[in-house]
């Protein structure tokens, strides 16, 4: 029916409309796409379960076998032809961890797998729901309802930074709202023609002004939230950690950064000071609200603090320029000491967790405001940093204060078994001291325990799935490498914690000291987010290990001989075999000094790269997917839309050859050559054979026609002829239109009839408005 039809394609609109609500939670946009198709596929299945005649129970039933399958193909891992008993705990597991994170991360966020579940799963729900009460019950005003908590929800969250802004982002959800309001209302109309209700117009005018008027008003955009969701976290900015491993949820590797160093070296983001057992987090455990306290925070726009005293250092310098990144937190070598550059002046420098963040300053000039995601495309700034270079025999002789063992050592809970895994590491390379400690874990991590890197794993969530990782499966990507590594050396009183960031990138143009240029220029990319781990040494402050074995080398490795590399071990292994090809004079001497790396097991079929725990497992191919589905309901809906044209079996001649006749006017509409208001029947035809389109006038058509619309005289055979006259013109209609327009078809009446609602409301609202 031509209002349904209108009708499913306004809530279309009105689930387009509420995604800016869902935009300010996010820094990417890797939530649009399943945000979307759930929305756009329950508002189809309704309709065509509806369009089949399908009572509120099969539309029900049917919704929820697609939202299953959907789920399936585009969030869970596939382990058959349909979801099983795995894919249901992998679907429990991830809306756990969706909820989790409602209260523990803060936005805007990346939005990780969880995430986006959540988000599509209640879309489906909200979006069917609102298809039954407005197109099947003709409840318009009330069918708005769950689509106004779709858009309200995410507007409960506080953002951080949020400029106020205001009407024009409200805009497009209130316009589509009005919409469905104005074309919603039952006239009673024979015609079934959508048209624009006064009542829902008044209503409309009345939201838009208010908004206009007072934008402040609407949760969310500027003012504070009216119900915090987020546990009353403030507004810091997402924790690191998802960043490193939600980051690459891309469908191709990007170029984060441009940067030209004195030396490789990892561009951090933080710090991260405990684990609560299932990630590791900025700020002490068990707070749910955390910002570093004001005497740690200092402006970046004169010397900086240490974070912790380094007495040997190694000074670098690293200038940055941003390709593609949003971030509160401003990737920089660790310690910095100087940052240049316009931005410095709305920067700190938190020596609680050791990062630099972007900063909402006060009027005067004080650190009195909140972070903010000022690292976007196009900020250029320089870092100088004094990078911890100890030596391994210095290591050896440092001591803690209990204080310091007390802080640094905490964890949730015991985790016996991986102590008592470590300490037979430590046994077996005879470590006494926690520098050694370090290493050996390392060492055991990279080669000698066994483990592989690997993207395709389920995420390390779980009370057992650390333990399961380290002592049975042996399978993961960075942050699985950087969080076991970090979790056994504080069960045995070594002080760690995790750093994220990334690594030091590709080069691209190398240093040129004769001509003056002593920088070497680096692209880093997605690929390059990467965690890892940091050993505190009083006096020599914290110290970098790397235990992830990553296949295509690009990690800087400590060894005892050199505690603070600025090779990789690629590089590594180039300048051995360069050595050894001078000893044995057997080989001319290789001069590239980064070779183009061969694709390694790093990089995902689907074009996706680095450490994503999600990128080749359930992400590759579901648009395809979503896309057939599409197809196949439209299909089916012009099928059903055409089954519904003919009158149904059993019908009167009469009502037979009326059928016909609206079929035939219909394919003429639907193809875009349809009646003029002033045209008759006969007159239409005539036109057509006149175009060329049918070969007859089409005058015995016409005349069965209006017979029968004037009570004529009308028998079974006279109807099955006027049925077998309308199946030949229309046949002819089709292949004598391009096929451009055949291929509009079934989607150029509903568009048709959503314009002309439009122009009809528009024309309501013009003759209100020049009335006295």
């Amino acid at each position: 029916m031509r209002r349904d039809a209108v009708l499913a394609t306004a809530l279309a609109v009105v689930v387009l409309g509420a995604s800016p609500a869902f935009a300010r939670l996010f820094v990417d946009d890797a939530w649009r796409g399943r945000y979307l198709a759930a929305g756009l596929l329950a508002i189809a299945v309704a309709a065509l379960v509806r369009e089949v005649r399908g009572g509120v129970v099969a539309a029900a039933l049917s919704s929820v076998g697609a939202l299953v399958m959907f789920t399936y193909v585009t969030a869970l891992p596939h382990v058959g032809l349909f979801p099983g008993a795995t894919s249901w705990g992998s679907f429990v597991d991830l809306l756990a961890e969706a909820f989790d994170g409602l209260r523990g991360e803060t936005a805007p966020t990346v939005s990780a797998a969880p995430f986006v579940l959540l988000i599509a799963t209640g879309t489906w729900l909200v979006a069917h729901l609102a298809h039954e009460i407005t197109v099947r019950w003709r409840r318009p005003g009330l069918g708005l309802v769950p689509l106004l908590v779709l858009w309200a929800v995410p507007l409960a969250f506080p953002v951080e930074g949020e400029d106020g802004g205001t009407f024009l982002r409200a805009l497009p959800f209130l316009a589509a709202a009005g919409l469905v309001l104005l074309l919603g209302t039952d006239h009673g109309d024979q015609d079934d023609r959508p048209r624009a209700s006064v009542s829902g117009l008044t209503v409309g005018a009345a939201a838009l002004a208010l908004t206009a008027v007072a934008p402040l008003l609407l949760p969310g955009y500027g003012a504070t939230a009216w119900v915090d969701l987020s546990g009353g976290s403030d507004p810091r900015g997402y924790q690191p950690i998802v960043d490193v491993s939600e980051r690459l949820k891309l469908p191709t590797e990007r170029d984060v950064l441009r940067i030209r160093a004195s030396e490789r070296t990892y561009l951090r983001l933080a710090g991260l000071d405990s684990f609560d057992g299932a990630t590791w987090r900025l700020g002490p455990a068990g707070v749910g609200s955390y910002q570093p306290a004001e005497s740690s925070l200092h402006r970046a726009d004169r010397e900086l603090p240490p974070e912790e005293r380094a007495d040997a250092t190694v000074r670098t310098r690293v200038e940055v320029e941003v390709l593609d990144l949003a971030n509160i937190y401003v990737p920089a070598p660790y310690q910095p000491t100087r940052v240049e550059g316009p931005l410095n002046r709305e920067m700190v420098w938190s020596t609680e967790g050791g990062f630099l963040a972007t900063w909402n300053v006060t009027e005067d000039g004080g650190l009195g405001g909140e972070p903010r995601v000022g690292v976007s495309e196009g900020v250029t700034y320089a870092v100088e940093a004094e990078r911890p270079a100890p030596l391994l025999e210095d290591l050896r002789e440092v001591s803690y204060t209990p204080q310091t063992l007390a802080r640094w050592t905490e964890l949730p809970s015991e985790y016996a078994r991986l102590a008592e895994a470590a300490e037979a590491v430590y046994e077996a390379a005879g470590a006494t001291t926690n520098a050694d400690r370090a290493l050996a874990l390392q060492d055991w991590f990279t080669s000698g325990g066994g483990f592989t890197y690997d993207l395709d794993v389920d995420p390390l969530r779980g009370a057992d799935a650390l333990e399961t990782f380290v002592l049975e499966d042996r399978i993961g990507y960075c942050e699985y490498f950087a969080t076991a590594m970090a979790v056994m050396l504080r069960a045995t009183d070594v002080p760690a914690r995790v750093a994220v960031g990334f690594l030091p990138g590709t080069v691209t143009e190398a240093a040129d000291p004769e001509a003056g240029d002593p920088l070497t220029e680096y692209t880093v990319t997605t690929a390059d987010a990467h965690a890892w781990v940091e050993v505190l040494f009083p006096d020599y402050g914290w110290v970098t290990f790397e235990p992830t074995p990553r296949s295509d080398q690009t990690q800087l490795v400590p060894t005892a001989e050199d505690l603070a590399p600025v090779e990789n071990l690629r590089e590594q292994r180039a300048r051995e075999l360069r050595e050894l090809a001078e000893e044995t004079d057997q080989v001319e001497t290789p001069e590239t000094p980064d070779p183009v790396p061969a694709p390694t097991p790093d990089a995902a079929t689907d074009g996706t790269t680095g450490d994503d725990p999600d990128a080749g497992a359930a992400t590759p191919g579901w648009w395809p997917w979503v896309a057939g589905l599409l197809l196949a309901l439209g299909a089916a809906l012009a099928v059903a839309a055409s089954r519904r044209r003919g009158a149904p079996v059993g019908s009167a001649p009469r009502v037979r050859v009326l059928a016909a006749q609206r079929s035939l006017l219909g394919a003429g509409a639907r193809y875009g050559v349809g009646r003029a208001e002033h045209e008759t029947t006969h007159e239409l035809l005539h036109r057509w054979h006149t175009e060329g389109r049918v070969s007859s006038d089409g005058t015995r058509f016409a005349t069965l026609a209006t017979a029968a619309a004037f009570g004529g005289d009308i028998d079974d055979e006279v109807a099955h002829e006027a049925e077998r006259l309308v199946a030949d013109l229309e046949a002819q209609l089709r292949a004598s239109v391009p096929t451009g327009d055949r291929v509009l078809s079934p989607v150029r009446v509903p568009l048709e009839a959503t314009t002309a609602g439009l122009r009809r409301a528009g024309t309501a609202v013009a003759s209100r408005l020049r009335r006295p």
